[in-house]
């Protein structure tokens, strides 16, 4: 077993299977609005559909905490309300129900979508005649492998999880969560204060503090590490698989965009498998061909050590056998 196949979204969608981000979008439209609500009002640019769901994992680390802050600060209770202390908790309870909606929340929704995609039928035709004893790494949350091709399920690395062990699922963005961590900006007093007058601005800043608000706002910011992708982990615990891939001499990089959210798992795939390694990586436009080519090349395989073909022109074509 010289070969290894990685299979990206792009091979179900070549099968017919509805799995794109776009049809995501669609199916939170009408079972859960409310994610998808706070998706498109939480977003820290323009956010029209095809700016969120083109690169939908990528733009996961554009949440705008300022915006959900915004929200949460309307929960907090007035000094003169009877129920007060009662109230207090509405703003961590608000921030919670946000935070989860954006991860837990959103990872279930979206095992539900895949679930009823794999529920289609693939049309024979559209079938690639690929090496079913070689070793594959499948992005993929769908069993498309073992369900249409008859992958034993020992050969497959599934890198993120399936649809149907959906606590393990991993759906995120890939920026590590230490690099939103800021300093909270620490107001000076105003120049030329008097002793007492800085005592005083002291005092005043000191009655501003809300621990209550504070509690709520770690909440949203426990939102990078919950929604974080994170590939060294992945790679370590997979790292009996990856070490094995040092006999690969035949890569397939089929219906992947080999974006940066999953770039670290290319990486360690060119360091464990052999030097002189042949890639052949599919692409569906050429504004795409032109991209992976510098992916390609990014990765330090040279010109001579690749090829890129539609993956259209596959089927029962042998080039990835």
């Amino acid at each position: 077993m010289d070969k290894l196949y990685i299979i990206g979204n792009g091979f179900d969608l070549h099968h017919g299977l509805p799995t794109s981000y776009k049809g995501f979008c669609n199916y939170l439209k009408l079972h859960n609005p409310t994610v998808l609500d706070n998706l498109n009002k939480s977003f820290s640019y323009p956010s029209s559909d095809d700016d969120i769901w083109c690169r939908f994992e990528e733009n996961l680390s554009f949440i705008d905490l300022q915006f959900l802050d915004d929200i949460i600060c309307e929960y907090i209770p007035n000094l003169s309300s009877d129920d007060y202390f009662r109230d207090m908790a509405a703003c961590h309870r608000e921030s919670e129900i946000i935070i989860f909606s954006l991860t837990e929340g959103l990872r279930n929704e979206f095992s539900n979508y895949i679930q009823l995609a794999s529920k289609y039928n693939v049309d024979s035709s559209r079938l690639l005649d690929i090496d079913r004893d070689a070793f594959y790494i499948s992005f993929n949350y769908t069993k498309t492998l073992e369900y249409y091709y008859r992958i034993n399920s020992d050969k497959i690395l599934y890198i993120h999880g399936t649809f149907d062990d959906r606590e393990d699922i991993v759906l995120g963005h890939a920026v590590d969560p230490d690099n939103f961590i800021q300093e909270k900006e620490h107001e000076s007093p105003p120049a030329g204060l008097t002793p007492e007058e800085n005592e005083q601005w002291n005092d005043y800043m000191s009655d501003q503090h809300i621990p209550f608000l504070d509690e709520a706002r770690e909440e949203l910011a426990s939102y990078y590490g919950r929604s974080y992708k994170n590939p060294e982990k992945i790679i370590e615990y997979n790292s009996e698989f990856f070490a094995g891939l040092n006999v690969i001499n035949s890569v397939f990089v089929l219906g992947h965009s080999m974006s940066d959210v999953d770039i670290r798992y290319f990486e360690a795939i060119k360091e464990h498998v052999q030097i002189d390694c042949h890639w052949t990586v599919s692409f569906y436009s050429e504004a795409e061909k032109k991209y992976l080519e510098g992916v390609l090349l990014g990765l330090g395989i040279p010109a001579t050590s690749f090829n890129l073909v539609k993956l259209t022109k596959l089927a029962h074509s042998g080039i990835c056998k």
